[in-house]
C-alpha cells in the first residue's frame, strides 16, 4: 500500500510543483492563485477519483479473465483516450497529442492498479495530470 500512494504521491507532488513553475506568474494576484489552487485541488481529485473508479475498478477486473492483463489494460486504456479525444482546450490541432497524453497516462495507471491491486495510486497520478491541465486553463485565462 506505501508503495502505490508513494508513487502517485511523488507524481501528483511534482506536476503541482511544475503547475506552479510554469503557469504561476500569469496570474495578477495571490487571490487569484489561491482559488485556482483550490479549485484545482478539487476539481482534480474528483475527476481522478471518478474517472480512475469508473473505467479502471468497474470495467478493468471484469475483462482480465476474457482479455488477460495485457489486453484488458490496452482496451480500457483506449476507451478512456478516446472520451478524452475531443477534450481540446488549447486548440483543435492538439487532439492527437491529447490522444497519445491520455493513452500513455492510461496504461501505466492500468498497469499500476494491475500491480497494486489498488486505484489509490492511479488516482493520485491522474489527479496530478488533471491539476496541471486544470491550472494551466486558469491561468491562460
Amino acid at each position: 500500500m506505501k508503495t502505490r500512494l508513494g508513487i502517485g504521491a511523488l507524481v501528483l507532488f511534482n506536476l503541482i510543483t511544475s503547475a506552479f513553475l510554469f503557469f504561476g506568474l500569469r496570474f495578477t494576484n495571490m487571490n487569484q492563485l489561491f482559488t485556482a489552487f483550490l479549485y484545482g485541488l478539487v476539481f482534480a481529485f474528483a475527476n481522478g477519483f471518478l474517472e480512475e473508479l469508473w473505467l479502471r475498478a468497474i470495467f478493468l477486473r471484469p475483462l482480465l479473465p476474457l482479455l488477460g492483463v495485457n489486453g484488458s489494460i490496452l482496451l480500457t486504456s483506449i476507451i478512456f483516450a478516446s472520451i478524452h479525444a475531443g477534450a481540446t482546450y488549447f486548440m483543435p490541432i492538439s487532439i492527437p497529442f491529447m490522444l497519445v497524453n491520455t493513452l500513455t497516462l492510461d496504461l501505466a495507471c492500468g498497469y499500476l492498479i494491475v500491480k497494486t491491486n489498488s486505484i489509490w495510486g492511479a488516482v493520485l497520478i491522474h489527479a496530478a495530470a488533471d491539476f496541471f491541465l486544470f491550472f494551466a486553463l486558469l491561468a491562460k485565462a
